[in-house]
């Protein structure tokens, strides 16, 4: 994506200007968006000041702040820029912070020079490098002169990132209430996920990575799985206390996923079916092995990577899974296949009506157009699924 096109610096300026637009003839709109940038500057300047963990940097060394929000699908996603940060400060020490302290120990925690940090306050200022990465990457604070000294390589990086950032502008003064705007911005332009990431953090990031996580052995004997040959699939849709099911937008529905298993066992009948996912998602009974709830986090490493097929929506294990060998099967619905899909994957569009990520602040659990069920995933065919299935297993 050419970020120095003409018609793509004309829109972004104009993006940037639709952020104040409605408060234009609002004085208490204005004095609201003006109270909240102040106390955020307020509040950084206390944390830093007050907050302020003993500086970790060492003479010869750099220290280095991820702080990487989100799901399991947006962490996965940062791991491109932090492994390209990687390659260029090789022997910093990395601190992660994540909501999801789990996944980014699986993510990260096989190397020597990360920290994967819980339930501790941190302070951006206190780090030669501080960055905060979902859809975009954010500097929170940049020791140029330490960086200029220990990493000399990493300066054009920091330049190309901070007039990246800079162009930005007020579009990443608040990351938590402007990235589905970005993202929604990005793909009617035919960006892609990490274009933006890209961008701002200066870097080339491209779309479909090589980098593999190494999966210990020996972690399929618990399942009896061992030398069994197996597909894995995850439903999102999940069981309320009331006994009623909920269909988040992106779920395929119950009926489509019954179809497709009655022609995937009248198929391969040899090959097992594994459910994967939480406690609260719906169940099928026609899986040979249902592990809802009784998994652990490094689990879904060997059971991902010793699938033959993975079958799912958009989800965090799909882009878990794009770092090991297995390839799935990903039904796209109201997010984008372009946007979102990688080539190892077979990934199956909605029909016309779909991609409206991001359109609505619900968009993820109900339909922006007000329907019952959402069509896009609906118009998926459970005999679509079943020959891109075909497409993948091994002959």
């Amino acid at each position: 994506m050419n970020w120095n096109a003409p018609d793509i610096q004309l829109s972004l300026l104009e993006l940037q200007q639709t952020l104040d637009w409605r408060g234009r003839d609002s004085r208490i709109v204005r004095g609201a968006f003006e109270w909240s940038h102040s106390k955020k500057q307020l509040l950084a300047r206390f944390k830093n000041h007050f907050l302020r963990k003993p500086a970790p940097r060492e003479k010869d060394r750099l220290h280095v702040l991820f702080w990487l929000p989100g799901g399991m699908g947006d962490v996965a996603c940062a791991k491109r820029l932090v492994s390209a940060y990687r390659s260029y400060l090789p022997e910093a020490v990395f601190d992660i912070y994540s909501p999801l302290p789990g996944v980014a120990r699986l993510l990260f925690g096989r190397d020597k020079n990360t920290c994967i940090c819980e339930g501790k306050p941190f302070a951006p200022a206190s780090y030669d490098l501080a960055v905060l990465a979902c859809m975009a990457a954010v500097f929170l604070a940049a020791d140029e002169g330490r960086l200029g000294q220990l990493a000399p390589d990493f300066l054009p990086v920091l330049e190309r990132a901070r007039a990246a950032q800079e162009a930005l502008g007020s579009l990443l003064d608040d990351l938590f209430l402007t990235d589905g705007l970005l993202g929604r911005w990005l793909a009617h332009h035919g960006g892609r996920r990490f274009d933006l990431l890209a961008y701002t953090g200066g870097v080339e990031l491209p779309h479909d990575t090589p980098e593999r996580i190494k999966v210990p052995g020996g972690g399929l004997e618990k399942f009896g799985l061992t030398d069994v040959p197996y597909i894995t699939f995850h439903d999102l849709s999940r069981v309320h206390s009331s006994g009623e099911n909920s269909r988040p937008t992106r779920a395929w529905p119950s009926v489509r996923w019954c179809e497709f298993f009655r022609l995937f066992k009248k198929e391969f009948p040899y090959i097992k079916i594994v459910q994967l996912g939480e406690k609260g998602n719906v169940p099928y009974e026609e899986a040979d092995l249902c592990l809802l709830g009784k998994t652990d986090l490094p689990d879904l490493l060997p059971l991902l990577s010793g699938a033959q097929v993975h079958v799912d929506s958009e989800s965090g294990l799909v882009h878990l899974a794009q770092f090991l060998e297995v390839n799935s099967v990903v039904i796209f619905g109201p997010s984008s296949a372009h946007f979102f899909g990688y080539a190892k994957n077979e990934n199956l569009s909605a029909g016309p009506c779909g991609g409206c990520m991001w359109v609505t602040k619900n968009w993820m659990n109900a339909c922006p157009r007000g329907l019952e069920a959402a069509p896009c995933t609906e118009c998926v065919r459970a005999q679509d699924v079943m020959q891109a299935v075909k497409r993948i297993l091994p002959h």
